[in-house]
């Protein structure tokens, strides 16, 4: 375990030297390649096309560096840099994560922002991605806690689709997802992903570990 440990403060070192992540910066990852996240990537699409599978939020404190995070491990949770850039794909030698920041007009709801997310720490995450549910996937939580100070998201909701892009139709793998949860697909209903969230005119790229 120490091993481990010590491999992921220096996996984290080595890319934190140039760039100095900010709290509220949104930090999405393509994830390494699980049949889960093979279907997000084929269903959706990130900014230049990276297939983002995953996002958080960054929180710098006096105890180090987090990024917020609804996982289906662990749903809402705080996790430390180095553990989430090692959780990322790797391509050539770096891990797949990118980080947005919201432009300078937005910026100051951050604090009411983060507020949200950390009153939702141990929130179970959703599987079903639904709606007003208690529960949270990851762009949900990142949604759900950016608000515009008028009581609409700055990040809004689109009709949801697991169609693969390439193919047009729903991927096998989601039909057999949501029928082992006793569910149906849930084609069309509001919701958002990392690679539409991605693509938001409120971000700007600020850095990628890439």
């Amino acid at each position: 375990m120490r091993k481990i440990l010590f491999c992921i403060f220096l996996f984290a070192a080595s890319f934190a030297n140039a760039f100095e992540l900010k709290t509220g910066d949104l930090v999405f990852q393509a994830g390494p390649g699980s049949d889960f996240e093979r279907a997000i990537s084929a269903a959706t699409s990130g900014r230049k096309n990276v297939p983002f599978t995953h996002v958080g939020v960054a929180e710098r404190g006096s105890d180090g560096i987090f990024i917020w995070e609804a996982s289906p491990q662990g749903g809402v949770k705080r996790t430390p840099l180095g553990v989430f850039l090692a959780e990322a794909a790797v391509w050539d030698g770096k891990p797949a994560v990118e980080v947005f920041r919201l432009k300078r007009r937005y910026r100051a709801l951050i604090p009411a922002a983060m507020a949200r997310i950390r009153a939702l720490a141990g929130r179970p995450y959703d599987f079903l991605f639904l709606p007003d549910n208690e529960a949270y996937y990851c762009s949900e939580l990142v949604q759900i806690s950016f608000s515009d100070g008028h009581g609409a998201f700055l990040f809004p909701s689109a009709p949801m689709s697991f169609a693969d892009k390439e193919t047009g139709r729903v991927s096998p793998l989601w039909v057999s997802y949501f029928s082992a949860r006793g569910a149906a697909v849930p084609e069309g209903v509001p919701g958002t992903n990392p690679g539409d969230m991605s693509k938001s005119g409120v971000l700007e790229s600020v850095h990628r570990y890439f």
